[in-house]
């Protein structure tokens, strides 16, 4: 099959750039191609008009342009797919948009964004989402659509990978992992700020390292707080595998809820245990790198398990290749092609 995936943010040079993109587009595609199918990465504005198997739109939001590349394609007989994978597209709940919950971006215009990219969901009669509550979601805008669930996976270029899988922990200073990717996530890391201060205090020798923006304070020691800027992609792993632990805290809104357990895939990669607010997608995870924690003593009790070496070492044995198979975007990829197939 010759396949195209289509990104439709606005700034056309930046979008391979894009987390989204490059584990929703790029990875899938990448295993595409590995099984011998014909897969092109490009920007909605540079799209030739040629007549591809299959063109997935990455997050599309209505415009002239789009509705009319996607009317010429349907007589020209392309199958035509919407990719979503995160809930950016039903007006009922933009106020629960990190965005907005955060204040990086106003209520009106979360609001103008989302009616666009709901706007866009009758132009297709197929979709994939990366979480089943977005699957849920969409079904009850378009209950007649075709809605596939394709989970994310671990990246393809990490599952080569095997320098530094299993580094091992610095017991005089073991490290927390926060890696934010967008200026957004402020609230969520409240969540756990309270439990996680206690922590700190009461362990001195413990370190949290905060790779992204954040704005957060904690009533800990200086030395134990280490700030990064936020790395390009190829750089990623590699903040991953100074871990002990990594965080994923979420508030628990609509928006969270249909969020995927990436971070938890992330570190179980390099066989790293991440925890968690509880959210569907990290329940696929649970014993396989997802520790799941509701409360501030919850967090606290999990972290001081951790910071026993004979408990941690007998916890992440294995880890990465659990995660590898729960997480195989080789069998993503199959299970795209399936469905193209029907």
């Amino acid at each position: 099959m010759h396949i195209v995936f289509l990104a439709c943010n606005k700034n056309a040079k930046l979008f391979r750039k894009d987390p989204s993109y490059i584990y929703r587009c790029e990875n899938l595609g990448s295993a595409l191609r590995q099984q011998g199918h014909d897969v092109e990465f490009i920007h909605l504005k540079h799209f030739r008009f040629s007549s591809p198997d299959v063109v997935v739109f990455h997050r599309p939001r209505m415009s002239i342009r789009l509705r009319l590349l996607i009317l010429w394609l349907k007589f020209k007989g392309v199958m035509v797919v919407a990719e979503f994978d995160d809930l950016v597209f039903d007006l009922d709940y933009a106020e629960f948009s990190p965005g907005v919950l955060n204040n990086v971006l106003s209520l009106d215009k979360t609001r103008g964004n989302y009616a666009r990219q709901q706007d866009v969901l009758g132009l297709f009669d197929v979709f994939t989402v990366s979480t089943a509550p977005l699957q849920e979601h969409i079904l009850v805008l378009r209950p007649e659509r075709h809605v596939i669930v394709l989970s994310n996976a671990v990246h393809h270029t990490w599952r080569q990978k095997e320098v530094g899988v299993g580094r091992g922990v610095d017991w005089s200073h073991p490290t927390i992992t926060y890696l934010p990717g967008t200026k957004s996530h402020d609230r969520d890391f409240r969540v756990f700020a309270k439990g996680l201060a206690k922590f700190l205090n009461d362990y001195p020798q413990v370190r949290l390292q905060v790779t992204g923006p954040l704005q957060f304070d904690l009533p800990v020691r200086p030395e134990q707080i280490i700030r990064r800027e936020k790395v390009p992609f190829s750089e990623y792993h590699e903040h991953i595998q100074s871990a002990w632990v990594n965080l994923s805290p979420l508030e628990s809104t609509p928006f969270t809820r249909c969020k995927s357990a990436l971070k938890v895939i992330e570190a179980g990669a390099w066989g790293k245990p991440t925890l968690c607010s509880p959210f569907p997608d990290s329940g696929r995870f649970l014993g396989s790198g997802a520790i799941q924690v509701t409360s501030d003593e919850e967090l606290y009790k999990e972290l001081v398990k951790l910071l026993n070496p004979e408990y941690y070492a007998s916890y992440v044995e294995g880890l990465r290749k659990k995660t590898l198979a729960l997480a195989d975007i080789n069998k993503v990829a199959q299970q795209f092609v399936d469905h193209c197939a029907r």
